[in-house]
């Protein structure tokens, strides 16, 4: 018998997901829940969405604080709701959009989602196999000095990174700033850790000068990218190493490669493209190391940083021509629109185990 799912989505960028069976209608896009008028709209469609369905099966974002997971308590306090990580929506979002079968990498890179480790995850490569998600490896954590406040103020990034190095390339910004920044990082006081490569690129964008701090969402990848010449193939060195099992992606020495370029005065969009030219390598050095282990030929890519062009081509392309079967998502966008799919997918994969 066909059952009813309600996926809630995310909370940034909402889009709800009804379905009976294999049948399923996205609700509007309906924005930033945070904002009042959004999240009002939001419980007004999904109030009318299950009227006449009553779902019987709920499932929502991990993080027990979004505004999506906290309706999902009030309207259904007595059903069992199913909370699903946010990069393994990603992901799954691609698997159902493309009907795949076998085992297969996912890379999920966005800006911030919340982990199983409660940290703040973004860089994150998996396993996927009959609905099941193992984690073989991610970016290297990094403090978030100030928490989400380094969305908006993207220097605070590349003071985590560089500590008092970044000093001399963030002249704008005040010394007291600065400092206590520095020593935020140093006490680890409100700096929670994160593996996202969108601070990666907040970070690199904030090195060039280009966006300290951002006027609109992503500004500084946004500029980034714009900087970037796909004709140059030069990067930047990195490290992966193990550790309990997963493999961590080290970045410190691109960044270290691009402010020694920048001190030799080298031009902005030689070192745009090498940064953007290295987050490509690492992509494709990971799946190569995961693929010894695994034996997969199928690569899912999703998440918000894949809407830059430069490096999705990049990465798809240099993948391809390795052997691998790239996907990803096509009918639904690759950034938060798609988490609703996602979770409609590992509800059905889970009431099917």
């Amino acid at each position: 018998m066909a059952r009813t799912i309600l996926a809630l989505g995310a909370d940034i960028k909402n889009r709800f997901l009804l379905a009976r069976g294999n049948s399923f209608c996205f609700g509007p896009d309906i924005g930033d829940l945070s904002e009042l008028n959004n999240f009002r709209r939001f419980r007004k469609e999904i109030t009318s969405a299950v009227k006449n369905s009553q779902p019987e099966i709920i499932t929502c974002d991990l993080h027990p604080n979004y505004f999506s997971s906290t309706l999902a308590r009030e309207f259904f306090p007595s059903r069992n709701i199913l909370s699903v990580q946010h990069h393994q929506a990603h992901i799954a979002s691609v698997i159902q959009e493309h009907n795949l079968k076998g085992p297969l990498i996912g890379i999920a890179f966005d800006g911030t989602g919340y982990g199983s480790d409660g940290h703040s995850w973004g860089g994150e490569f998996f396993i996927v196999e009959k609905g099941n998600f193992s984690r073989q490896a991610h970016l290297k954590y990094r403090m978030m000095p100030g928490g989400d406040k380094v969305v908006v103020e993207p220097w605070r990034m590349l003071v985590s990174i560089l500590g008092e190095r970044s000093f001399g390339l963030l002249k704008d910004i005040n010394e007291q700033d600065k400092k206590l920044v520095l020593t935020m990082r140093a006490k680890n006081i409100n700096s929670p850790l994160s593996s996202s490569a969108g601070r990666l690129f907040d970070a690199a964008a904030a090195l060039l000068g280009i966006c300290l701090c951002a006027e609109y969402e992503a500004e500084g990848p946004i500029k980034l990218e714009a900087l970037s010449d796909e004709r140059i193939n030069e990067s930047y060195e990195f490290d992966i190493v193990k550790q309990n099992g997963c493999s961590i992606i080290d970045t410190d020495k691109v960044f270290l490669g691009m402010l020694k370029d920048l001190k030799k005065e080298k031009d902005k969009c030689l070192l745009s493209s090498k940064f953007h030219n290295s987050i490509t390598e690492i992509v494709v050095d990971t799946v190569k190391k995961i693929t010894r282990s695994f034996k997969v030929k199928d690569v899912a890519l999703s998440g918000g940083v894949f809407q830059n062009n430069f490096l999705r081509k990049k990465v798809i392309e240099r993948l391809s021509n390795l052997g691998f079967n790239v996907f990803t998502n096509v009918k639904t966008p690759v950034n938060d629109l798609n988490i609703s799919l996602g979770q409609y997918y590992v509800s059905g994969s889970s009431g099917k185990s």
